[in-house]
């Protein structure tokens, strides 16, 4: 439950967003004094957002190549 509650949230934000906080969470990685425990609580997350960033990037190049197949702009589905 708590996944697809983590899920939703990180749908909702931008791709910019989710970037930022992949930042965010590099940096806390790379601190010396976050924990084992913390750092593998951030690994985590940084995986998930990796995962949905790639989703909304692969939507928006299927956007892109059924854009310069047609010439219009559709969803594709």
């Amino acid at each position: 439950m708590a996944e697809s509650k983590a899920k939703k949230s990180n749908e909702k934000l931008s791709l910019e967003q989710m970037l930022d906080n992949l930042d965010e969470i590099i940096e806390k990685l790379e601190d010396d004094d976050t924990s084992l425990e913390d750092a593998f609580a951030e690994y985590s997350k940084g995986v998930k957002l990796v995962s949905e960033c790639n989703k909304q990037i692969d939507r928006v190049e299927k956007k892109v190549q059924k854009l310069l197949e047609n010439g219009e702009t559709e969803d594709f589905e």
